[in-house]
This record gives C-alpha cells, structure tokens and sequence, in this order.
C-alpha cells in the first residue's frame, strides 16, 4: 500500500525550514554532581530549549497563533505576557503541547536592557583580587578570538569550535564509546603520523649534528627506511613524554583543550612545537555554541551615559539587585539581578566583611541582608550594583560579573525612578516650611471606633456644658472651622485606607459583620498590614461601611455585591408568618371591614375567616386660636 499524496506545494512547506518548528536543543548538561537529587521538572532550565512563539492581538482574539489549530483563548488572552513555546504540534491525544515561554523571554528583555557585553572567561580567582584589577575583559566579538576554523600552530588556536569533544566532561561510557567509533577505526592514520614525526626528529637531529661537526647535509631518510625496532622505541619514549604524546594526539583528533597544570609538567606543555596553548575554554570547556550564546552582540562597555539635567555620568545608570543568599563563610553573597544570580561585587564594600589578624569584622556601611537573611524588610534587601560583563558557562549558564556602584550614581537612579529629589531640592524644602502639616491630622487618634468616637464627642460636649463654649471661643477661626467639619464628616481617612477597605468587603463580605473586633480580626487572618494603627483604622472604616450597605447603595463597592445583599433580605423569610390569623390575633380571625369583606368574596378567598368590625371616623377636636381660644398659656 502506497504512501498518501502529497502536493508539490505540500511537500515544500514540510521541508521548508521557514514553516517548521526548529528541533527541541538538548537539556542542559548539569556541571553540579548532586543536581540531579534536586532537579524540578517546572524549574527554569539554563537556556531556553524551544523557540518562543508570539501573536498579534488580532489573531489571538481569534485563537490563530499560526498553527494548524486555534489554541484556547481562556488561556493565551489572560495573560500579560503573550508568550508561548510549543512542546509537540500533534500529541497522542490530537492536541498541541505548548506552554508559557515569558521567563526566558523576559530574561533577555532584561539582559538586554541592562547592556551588558560578553567576554571570554576567565579563570576562578576566589580572592577577587585578579578581578578588581582588570579592568579590561576581551570580547568574545575580537578578531584572534571570534573564529572556528583551523589555524597551524598551536600558539595561536584559541577557538571555541572543535570537531573533538572535551575529554573533562565526558562519563566513562561516553569515552568507551568514543574510543569505539572515533579513535579506532583512525588508528592507521595516528601510525603513519607517528612515523612521519619520526622521520622530521631523526632529519632534524642528523642535520643538527653535521652542522656541529663542520660536514655537509647529512642525506635525508624517507618512512620506508623506518624499521619496525626504530618505531617502537619511538612509540614507547612518547609514552613516558605525556606532554609531546598529548599535543599529538589532541592535534590529530582536533579534541578541545585541557586545563594546563601547574608545576613542573607546565614548562614542558609550554615548549616545543606540539606543545598545546593556553586557551581560554581550558579550564571549563569550550561553549556549546557560540560564546556570545545570541544574547548580546556588545563588544564593550566603554561608552558614556548622557543625562537630561546633569550632564555626562562617569557611571552607568545602576541596576537594583536583591540579595536572594546571605554569605556563608568565605563564600560571597548571592544577588538577583535581571532575573540572573550572580555574586557579589568584591573588595572592601557593603556587601564583604573584612579580614585582620585572623578577625573578621563587618563594615560600617554593611548591606542589612548579607550575613544572614533579611525577614524585616518588604521584599528582601536591595542594593544598586553596576553589571560589568558576562560569560556562558559550557552549560548554558550566565555568570554576571558585577562591581559596586558610586554614590552619585545610585542618587541619580533613585530620582529617576520617583524615590528621591535632588534636582531643585532646596526650593521645596523651602514652600514645605511655609506651609507645614495640619497637627490636627498629625495627633488624630486611628485606633478609635468610628461610632464610639461621635458618640464620645457628643457625650463629652453635653457635660462640659458652658466649659466647652468657653473654650471654643478663645480659639482661632480656622481651629473652629476645622471642629465643625469633624463634627459633620467625622474622622479623615487617606485614600489606603478607603480603597483597603472596600477591597476587604468586595472579598471576603461573607465573613465580615457590623462588629469592629470581629472585623479587626479578619483584618489580622487575611492580610499582612504594617501596624495596629493601620489595621485599625481598616477596620474601623470597614464597619463602617457595613453599616451603610445595610442602609442603601455605596459609591466605589461592587454594585452585584450590594444587589445579592438586597436579595438576601428580600428572601428573609420569619418565623412567624404575617398571615397565620391563629397567632396574629386573639380571636383567630381577619379583622376587615364591610368592603375588604366583598373584596375577598370576589377574590375567591371565602374560605378566610372575617371578623366585620364598623369602621368609624375619627373625630379631631378643633384647635381654638392662639389669642382667642380656650388653650392654656404656655410659660
């Protein structure tokens, strides 16, 4: 049985790599032996794994995100973020796999926005002392650097291309496996190169020696005129020579450099014409793409900011990191910043202690969250640092290299983001002290009731009697003024407190009552508020506006909240029923008169009991006149 038919059409789309998903890259290769134990399948991997995916409103409306079927708008409209990844277009199940893709997404906005260059790595200095010195970080973007092809002689190759793996993080059987199908099969080519090697040494040494002795050129030998005992005592002088053999070998399989030693072996690696360079992914193995990783195409950070108001800055505008681990020992501190963690900046600053005579003592200016964790502050400590440059680790991870940002500069960023004033300052310092606070606001009593304050007030001014009048009027105008519209409008509240309010009754109105306890103890079980005074000026007026839903409709609360409290009390059905004339009355029947008797009759209601009761008018005795009548004088 044939294949389906497809349309040349077709089958150019289904090959075309412009209308096809690029395949899923690898999971990141963990450099932690123990990070497996702790690995979430939701945590958010080093690099994104699958390409991110957007649509614009006018077909996400419509559910069109470029697939062969519309994704659910419940879930791709409600979000902020319209970012997806797709996992598999065709599952068992006939749907499409795909979820949030904005963590990634929003990391390289981020990264992006805080203009940071990548360099090459650099070895592990603990002390920071190499890192607080250089100053200057080569780019990954440079000339002698930034190339994947093969240059002859090893002095000079510092690629990150390789077409052999890095020996250092392969498994066991992984190398079994590639001494199987790689190294093998080339063992008669490694021969040949052997003798060849054999044949320059042997040359080499013959002409060295002729020109010693005064001779000619000594006649070169050819690899047919090796003999077998020649190339096996060459074969074992490279065995004991591990520096020579491994220059061989990794040239031969073009395998990624290794680590150089230090000590005595360093001065062998360091000479001869196999010898193998210092490259700069020594250490921690070249990237698994290019070292850039796409993230970034800055080449440096020398460039000048120029602000608005003060000029051309020396620093770059700071970015607010958080500290997400205290430090523990000799280890430095972990800061959030951007999304990516990074260690502190080093050297004698607010984020290290200092080291005397086997003491450690702490800096004055000592960040709050750094020796142990910040618990009191709303969203952990936070401090400016300045983001110097960045590499990629061979997993995929982005290592920050941060420095400490000056005073000026952390100024500058505050008043930028509204958290200070420094531009024009003396100017509103001086119309803020002409124009200083109400003390009637500054002294209020907030932890009072809102009823029992009025209820205090009118109490106290009807015992202090004349008292009170005296006092009022040995006050200023604008004093009284200000006691007459507390006596109208009762206690000012701020705009917290009124909006905190109305969202606690929009949330939880079933479990609020008309009692201020009661109130002020959901207060405490559904919301963290800063102080009593605050939790209980929220109550308070959250009692009061209870009291006024009960009365009528409330401006600024939900208006199908108050509704379904109407309805509540339209449906109030008592225990006793208006119409149960047993119990209504003394005589177990409906007193009506003549009238509402045949109204019932015409109703169908005979079967009511009626008591007939006369209705008579009553008689309003008539009111004599002020002067002329006959009513008593009122003294």
């Amino acid at each position: 049985m044939g294949g389906r038919a497809v349309s040349p059409g077709g089958a150019l789309l289904r090959s075309s790599r412009l209308f096809s998903l690029p395949k899923p890259l690898p999971e990141p290769q963990s450099t932690n032996l123990h990070i497996g134990d702790h690995k979430s399948p939701t945590m958010t991997r080093q690099y994104p794994q699958y390409q991110s995916i957007t649509s614009p409103l006018s077909s996400r409306e419509k559910g069109d995100w470029g697939f062969k079927r519309p994704f659910p708008l419940k879930s791709t409209l409600t979000t902020s973020t319209p970012l997806i990844r797709v996992k598999q277009v065709d599952s068992i199940e006939s749907v499409t796999d795909f979820a949030s893709a904005a963590d990634h997404t929003l990391s390289l906005e981020k990264f992006q926005e805080m203009r940071i260059p990548l360099s090459i790595p650099k070895g592990n200095d603990r002390s920071g002392t190499s890192m607080r010195n250089d100053s200057w970080r080569k780019s990954v973007f440079e000339e002698d650097l930034d190339f994947t092809e093969y240059r002859k002689g090893r002095i000079d190759d510092k690629r990150w291309k390789f077409q052999g793996p890095w020996l250092a993080r392969m498994t066991e059987g992984d190398f079994i496996a590639y001494l199987d199908k790689n190294v093998r099969p080339k063992r008669s080519q490694f021969r040949q190169l052997l003798k060849e090697r054999l044949v320059e040494s042997i040359n080499s040494q013959r002409a060295k020696n002729a020109m010693e002795q005064g001779n000619s050129t000594a006649p070169k030998i050819n690899i047919s005129e090796i003999t077998e005992d020649q190339f096996t005592d060459y074969v074992r002088s490279l065995r004991s020579d591990r520096a020579t053999l491994y220059g061989l070998v990794s040239k031969f399989l073009d395998l990624a450099p290794l680590g150089q030693p230090v000590g005595i072996i360093q001065t062998f690696l360091s000479a001869g014409e196999n010898a193998a360079a210092e490259s700069p992914y020594g250490k921690s193995g070249p990237p698994p793409s290019h070292p850039s990783a796409g993230i970034s195409y800055l080449r440096t950070n020398s460039y000048m900011e120029n602000h608005p108001v003060y000029g051309p800055q020396k620093q770059r505008t700071p970015t607010l990191a958080r500290v997400v681990y205290p430090r523990v020992g000799p280890s430095s501190a972990k800061l959030g910043v951007g999304g990516f963690v990074a260690d502190s900046p080093p050297g004698d600053n607010e984020f290290n202690t200092r080291n005397a005579r086997l003491k450690v003592s702490v800096n004055k200016k000592m960040l709050t969250g750094i020796t142990q964790l910040d618990t009191t502050t709303f969203g952990g400590a936070k401090a400016y640092v300045n983001p110097e440059t960045a590499t990629v680790d061979p997993s995929g991870k982005v290592i920050l290299q941060l420095r400490e940002a000056g005073t000026e500069a952390q100024l500058v960023a505050r008043e930028a983001q509204g958290r200070t004033k420094v531009y024009n300052a003396s100017k509103q310092a001086s119309k803020q002290a002409e124009a200083p606070a109400d003390p009637w606001r500054a002294d209020r009593v907030a932890d009072e009731l809102l009823g029992a304050s009025n209820a205090t007030a009118q109490r106290d001014s009807a015992c202090s009697g004349i008292s009170q009048q005296r006092l009022s009027s040995n006050l200023s105008p604008n004093v009284q003024r200000q006691q007459s519209n507390t006596a109208k409008m009762g206690r000012v509240r701020t705009k917290t407190v009124k909006k905190s309010a109305k969202v606690i009754i929009e949330r939880y109105y079933p479990k609020l009552t008309l009692d201020f306890e009661t109130n002020k103890r959901i207060c405490d079980e559904i919301a963290i508020i800063a102080s009593k005074r605050l939790r209980n000026k929220i109550a308070g007026y959250t009692t009061h506006l209870m009291k006024r839903i009960q009365r009528g409709p409330v401006r600024g609360i939900s208006f199908k909240l108050q509704e379904e409290e109407r309805e509540r009390k339209d449906q109030y059905v008592p225990e006793v029923s208006a119409l149960d004339f047993t119990q209504n009355s003394e005589s177990g029947q409906l007193d009506v008169d003549t009238e509402t008797k045949d109204l019932l009759k015409h109703l169908g209601f005979e079967s009511i009991p009626v008591n007939v009761i006369p209705v008579t008018q009553q008689q309003l005795p008539e009111r004599g006149g002020r002067q002329y009548g006959n009513r008593p004088r009122r003294d």
